[in-house]
């Protein structure tokens, strides 16, 4: 039996947060109030997101070298798209991991989680001349053919 697994290789933004931002800091000089806000806020949307150390192609080697199909879900023929949400802090470090969507049953949303909390330390991302705290999303398709 031949196993697949396809990750999705953009890292995507899990929501926008910027114009929530703008109705909270409705002030004479509102850039500088969201500048303030960006150092302690967890942003959804951002200048440039965060990203793996090494592009696309290092997540696409690490993935390949981390990732493993739990035992249990081929002998069951589990499959799925596991979504995991984190957040990457302006130091690079990864936090709050969880799967927020994909097959409850099987190890598979456990398995995206445990290859997130092994990815070190990322770029972070940046908004307003800066780095930033902001979230991440991650597919992770599991696929036996």
């Amino acid at each position: 039996m031949k196993i697949i697994f396809v990750v999705a290789i953009s890292l995507l933004p899990i929501g926008i947060m910027a114009q929530s931002l703008n109705k909270l800091f409705v002030k004479k000089d509102s850039s500088k109030t969201l500048k303030e806000s960006a150092d302690t806020l967890t942003l959804h949307k951002v200048e440039v997101e965060s990203q793996y150390p090494g592009g696309n192609s290092a997540w696409n080697d690490f993935l390949q070298r981390t990732m493993r199909y739990p035992e249990m879900t081929v002998r069951n023929r589990i499959q799925g798209i596991v979504r995991v949400q984190f957040i990457v802090d302006k130091d690079g470090r990864v936090s709050n991991i969880h799967a927020v969507s994909g097959p409850e049953e099987g190890g598979l949303r456990e398995e995206a989680e445990r290859v997130i909390r092994r990815s070190g330390k990322w770029i972070p991302a940046f908004q307003y001349g800066r780095y930033v705290k902001s979230y991440k999303s991650q597919p992770f398709v599991f696929r036996m053919n």
